[in-house]
């Protein structure tokens, strides 16, 4: 196993638009952001101290979350591709278990993501600090907005193997996670923000898993800026960008989402694929 993630690692990065690729979700946000969500949304929060603060910090968690679902897309595919060339045959007709060989690519696609993530964050904690001239985070934030990226990594890598595990062909696989990972954008609030969109489909975006781990990004960035602001706004204000969800105020409901649906995704996906082998 440890020899198919460090062979999906390899392949990964030594593919340049695959990386490339991991980023489009991201600048697509910040596009979106700078020439036509930006300006609009920080007029809308003129009762707060720092509006474009808040609007920055809202955007960029944004951009955490939509790493850590686009990052996936590359590097699952790599399971697809082996399908179509036969090298997946190949592994699953050698002395190796199946449920090994599936958790080789998992692990390799959830790696490739926590490492892009990563760097996100990185970059979006010095434009905060540098371009914002807000705060940085405190050593516990810190630590909590790691454990909830890996959380959050993890859920999408679930997802996006459950969802690859379907497919068969590359061309397919491609035209089918070009659509979800345009509405995951939307699903999880990070390009309209959440309290515009109409009731129902607040619903549905609040039952989303990853929008769990992006609601609880939000929060974390934002913390330091809310905290000198009046309470009734800022209330309003969270509840409009979707920094906090109707029964999602402590951040264990959020977490327990993350954890049980990364799981239930897992275990779908790698029951799908004994499936399949065994009716081949």
């Amino acid at each position: 196993m440890n020899a198919l993630v460090y062979r999906g690692l390899s392949l990964f990065f030594k593919n340049r638009q695959a990386v490339i690729g991991s980023f489009i979700g991201a600048a697509i946000m910040v596009i979106l952001y700078v020439f036509l969500l930006g300006e609009s949304l920080v007029g809308s929060l003129s009762v707060l101290t720092h509006p474009k603060l808040v609007v920055d910090a809202w955007m960029l968690a944004g951009v955490i979350g939509i790493a850590s679902a686009s990052s996936t897309l590359g590097s699952v595919s790599l399971m697809i591709r082996d399908k179509e060339s036969n090298v997946y045959t190949d592994f699953m007709i050698s002395p190796i278990s199946k449920s090994k060989i599936m958790l080789g690519y998992f692990f390799s696609t959830f790696l490739i993501s926590l490492l892009i993530t990563l760097v996100v964050i990185i970059i979006a904690e010095i434009y905060l600090v540098v371009l914002s001239k807000g705060e940085f985070l405190t050593l516990p934030q810190f630590g909590l907005l790691f454990v909830v990226s890996i959380l959050t990594v993890f859920c999408s890598s679930a997802f996006m193997f459950f969802v690859a595990s379907f497919f068969r062909r590359i061309d397919t696989f491609s035209t089918v996670t070009a659509v979800i990972g345009s509405l995951i954008g939307f699903l999880t609030g990070c390009y309209v923000p959440i309290g515009s969109l109409p009731e129902g489909v607040q619903k549905v975006v609040e039952y989303f898993p990853l929008t769990s781990g992006i609601v609880l990004i939000r929060r974390i960035l934002t913390e330091n800026v809310f905290s000198s602001a009046d309470k009734s706004a800022a209330t309003m204000v969270k509840e409009e960008l979707g920094i906090v969800m109707s029964g999602q105020t402590g951040i264990a409901l959020p977490i327990a989402i993350l954890v049980i649906s990364s799981c239930l995704f897992l275990v779908v996906a790698l029951w799908n694929v004994k499936r399949v082998e065994v009716k081949r």
